[in-house]
């Protein structure tokens, strides 16, 4: 057998088993003998080929080693070793903390409720017939305000207070829209005037 089946028997055999220790952790006996089929392989190719064909050969390990252990490791997640070694990563929800409790308040945007504490902005709300933390977007809110949840921060919800319409303007007696209460008495500005006693503000040269 001539030497340079040897060199690419002996190259073959390195590149095959540094591929399976990838796949079958040996606690470094396999890689062992992979640097090892490699080095013969190059000293081989430069005593019994000539130098010429020991840098071709040392050049193909430089260029071949990280490709193939770039593709291992490329194909050894999808292999029965490497899914049971290196499991599916996590959803995101699952690394979140309490990530059922937050969707549940994700999924209470839009209902009301009503405040249970006093929310300086924070305090506790009922949406639902839950009790729940909650902070205020509109400033100080006393217990019993009504409220809608608008957004959540954290686990808390944020809750903004239901808008109430404008009271309806009472009519007065002749059909005028106002308070009586704020209406000009009869005689108004006019009356005023003409019963304040001016002769009291003479000058002094009259």
């Amino acid at each position: 057998m001539s030497a340079v089946v040897w060199v690419v028997l002996l190259l073959a055999l390195g590149l095959a088993v540094m591929v399976l220790e990838v796949f079958v952790p040996s606690g470094g006996v396999l890689g062992f003998v992979s640097i090892m089929a490699i080095i013969a392989a190059v000293t081989t190719a430069f005593l019994e080929v000539g130098p010429v064909a020991g840098v071709v050969v040392l050049a193909v390990v430089v260029v071949s080693v990280p490709v193939v252990l770039g593709l291992a490791f490329r194909w050894f997640p999808e292999t029965a070793l490497g899914r049971r070694v290196l499991p599916a990563p996590p959803e995101g929800l699952e690394v979140v903390p309490r990530a059922d409790e937050r969707q549940r308040r994700r999924d209470l945007v839009g209902a009301t409720g009503r405040a249970v504490t006093e929310l300086l902005p924070w305090g506790s709300v009922a949406v639902g017939g839950e009790q729940m933390e909650a902070v205020s977007e509109a400033g100080p809110l006393a217990p019993g305000a009504a409220v809608r949840v608008v957004g959540v921060q954290g686990l808390a919800v944020v809750v903004r207070p239901l808008d109430t319409p404008p009271s309806a303007p009472r009519p007065g007696p002749a059909g005028e829209v106002g308070d009586a209460a704020h209406r000009e008495p009869d005689g108004g500005l006019s009356s005023t005037l003409e019963t304040f006693e001016f002769d009291h503000f003479h000058s002094p040269g009259a």
